[in-house]
């Protein structure tokens, strides 16, 4: 597969236009869509050594709530009801259309994966260690 074929191919397109597109706007309802796991995916705050243990609190607070509401929002303005359904829904699309039921290991249809392929999984993998990275795989 040359670089161009990694970037450029329609295939590539569609599933990279789909991670950025569908499946991130749905994971964000998804980290943020109660207040226990907005606060939760705050809690890579206590990691932080520059941090003052107030800065953590009040950032994994005010963070999490100002994240719980954005994500009311989002969920208006696509017309969601249940976010993990719509989850669901959008990533058996990558499975019925992008791997083919299954039969594919990437949506490039080919032995190794494309741009379409690694914007996908660096979607899902971005929210690794929370609940909506376990309930989507």
């Amino acid at each position: 597969m040359t670089m161009q074929q990694f970037q450029n191919s329609e295939n590539s397109q569609k599933w990279m236009r789909y991670a950025v597109d569908d499946l991130a706007a749905l994971l964000y309802p998804n980290i943020c869509g109660t207040l226990g796991d907005s606060y939760d995916a705050f809690s890579y705050v206590k990691n932080v050594d520059s941090f003052t243990g107030g800065q953590k609190i009040s950032i994994q607070m005010l963070g999490s709530l100002a994240m719980y509401f954005a994500a009311s929002r989002v969920k208006s303005k696509r017309n969601i009801t249940d976010e993990k359904k719509a989850l669901k829904e959008a990533l058996d699309k990558f499975e019925h259309e992008g791997l083919d039921n299954g039969k594919l290991s990437y949506c490039s249809g080919v032995s190794t994966p494309d741009l379409g392929d690694l914007a996908v999984f660096g979607v899902l993998y971005s929210v690794n260690g929370l609940q909506a990275h376990t309930d989507s795989i």
